[in-house]
């Protein structure tokens, strides 16, 4: 039997100008001596080591102007939405979002100054 996954879903408004911006916001960097260190993202949510396969960020655009949308819209094409889309009750609009999918751990999800719109079930 396969052990469910948890995805933890954030949302932004107005905070990141591109997906370059998201994305800097996000991805490990490295040291000139070539270690990972941490990005701002993972210091605020908490993650010790992050599998970026597992995580995907979503930037809404519309003819190159930023446009909120319920989540419902925003995160339908995120990876097995269908599964945990359906239990994200919030309509804030909002025009990014990141999704941390399992294997990663967000120890401290209210740390970031993303909103935090919980941790939902998946199956692969």
């Amino acid at each position: 039997m396969v052990e469910p996954g948890v995805v933890h879903v954030f949302l932004s408004r107005g905070r990141f100008s591109s997906g370059e911006d998201i994305r800097d916001y996000v991805d490990e960097r490295w040291s000139g001596n070539g270690d990972a260190e941490p990005s701002a993202f993972m210091a605020h949510a908490g993650i010790a080591e992050l599998e970026p396969m597992c995580v995907e960020v979503v930037h809404a655009r519309d003819d190159g102007h930023l446009t909120p949308v319920v989540p419902e819209v925003l995160l339908r094409d995120a990876s097995y939405a269908d599964q945990w889309l359906p239990h994200v009750e919030s309509t804030e609009p909002a025009d990014a979002a990141i999704c941390v999918f399992t294997p990663n751990v967000v120890a401290n999800p209210h740390g970031t100054p993303l909103h935090y719109l919980g941790g939902f079930t998946y199956r692969t």
